[in-house]
């Protein structure tokens, strides 16, 4: 039992010592800080502190990879430090295009695989390097395969549970040249997980693991792997899309779960490549798909006949104590007919001690919001519309 406890100690102590921990800490707040200039510059206003990322980032990504590592721990997951040195290094170099979608799994996961099926044998001259490069290319291709096939389930598992929280609204162009408004979902998660590596702590037996690894001791370390993520929505509400896409993306984990353990069993390990080119296939075409969808259909932060529309509500602001959601519709202000952004304005600013609001919500029910403003409250109240004129890119990319 002391062995056990002090290989985890130990397996927590190489976390720390992994410079990937570092690296993903650093991008998440530089995507944060990227997020906060773009919404300054649209809406002249932050509206989400640099904060929320780190907690959305690492607090939901905590809880997964403590699950996760249950699951991977007795599955029998066995890794050698060659290849989580290697995909390491993947995961910084990805990590240096500044997108979201590229530092994932799937990526570092595949460039890892191909690397330690098809890389010929070579010196560095470097004791370390050369044991890790040893490493990699003995490492079981099934393994890794069933790894990116557990991270793709862990990363549909994020999206569906808090990938629509706390989404970011932006200012685009859309295909026609119109000011339009979306919602950027755009999240980097820190997903730390244990997994066995060759060791002396834990004896394999009869039941343990459940993926038979020979007569052999193991021991643990916990892993910081990272899952990037990002979408913008402009054609609906951003959380069904969401929702729909982590649907999607579980589905297709589990899809890779089952074949990777189904070929480990078999043991037709050479086989692990088709499991590695449909994670990266299937993620990139989901990806694809759902970007085609927004581009076909008619944009829901736009203009209208009747109305304003809701693009956004800043946290802690008089309009999120009004009971005012996102995506519904103001039709009067102070008894004033909002036809533009620019109404809305006037009629607010018309009287600096109250507030009455007419507003429309999706199931086109007509409902009164009123309250009294203060002096050191917002004086825009805090909502965000979709301005056309102030539109200024036609993408963005994450």
């Amino acid at each position: 039992m002391q062995e056990i406890l002090l290989s985890i100690l130990k397996g927590m102590g190489w976390f720390f010592l992994n410079p990937l921990f570092y690296i993903i800490i650093v991008l998440i707040g530089i995507h944060a800080t990227i997020r906060v200039k773009r919404e300054r510059s649209d809406f002249h206003v932050r509206v989400h502190h640099t904060v929320d990322d780190f907690v959305k980032g690492i607090i939901p990504g905590l809880i997964i990879g403590l699950i996760f590592s249950v699951l991977t721990i007795f599955a029998g997951i066995l890794l050698p430090f060659g290849v989580i040195a290697v995909m390491s290094v993947f995961y910084i170099l990805l990590g240096l295009t500044l997108r979201k979608n590229l530092f994932n799994p799937v990526f570092a996961g595949t460039l890892t695989y191909l690397a330690a099926a098809y890389m010929p044998s070579f010196e560095t001259g470097v004791a370390v390097l050369d044991g890790w490069l040893t490493e990699l290319q003995s490492a079981s291709l099934g393994m890794i395969a069933l790894l990116i096939a557990v991270l793709v389930v862990a990363e549909g598992i994020l999206i569906m549970s808090v990938g629509a929280q706390n989404t970011s609204p932006i200012l685009l162009r859309g295909k026609r040249g119109k000011g339009i408004g979306a919602h950027v979902i755009s999240r980097i998660w820190l997903v730390p997980m244990f997994v066995l590596i060759p060791g002396t702590a834990i004896s394999t037996n009869s039941w343990f693991p459940l993926l038979q690894i020979g007569e052999t001791a193991v021991g643990l370390t916990l892993v910081p792997f990272a899952i990037g993520f990002h979408h913008v929505v402009s054609q609906s509400m951003p959380e069904p899309v969401v929702k729909k896409i982590g649907v999607r993306f579980l589905s297709l984990g589990l899809i890779l779960l089952a074949g990777a353990i189904s070929l480990l069993y078999l043991e037709l390990e050479w086989l692990s490549i088709v499991i590695v080119a449909l994670a990266f296939v299937g993620r990139n075409a989901l990806i694809l798909h759902y970007r085609k969808l927004e581009i076909k259909r008619a944009p829901y932060f736009s203009a209208l006949n009747e109305g304003i529309r809701v693009l956004g509500i800043i946290p802690g602001s008089p309009a999120s104590k009004m009971n005012v959601s996102i995506g519904e519709r103001i039709v009067k202000v102070n008894g004033r007919k909002m036809e533009r952004v620019e109404d809305f304005y006037g009629a607010v600013q018309s009287n600096a001690q109250f507030c009455k609001l007419e507003v429309l919500n999706a199931n086109g029910d007509v409902r009164f919001v009123q309250r009294s403003l203060y002096e050191n409250e917002h004086h825009e109240l805090g909502l965000l519309f979709a301005q056309p004129e102030k539109a200024k890119r036609r993408k963005v990319v994450g």
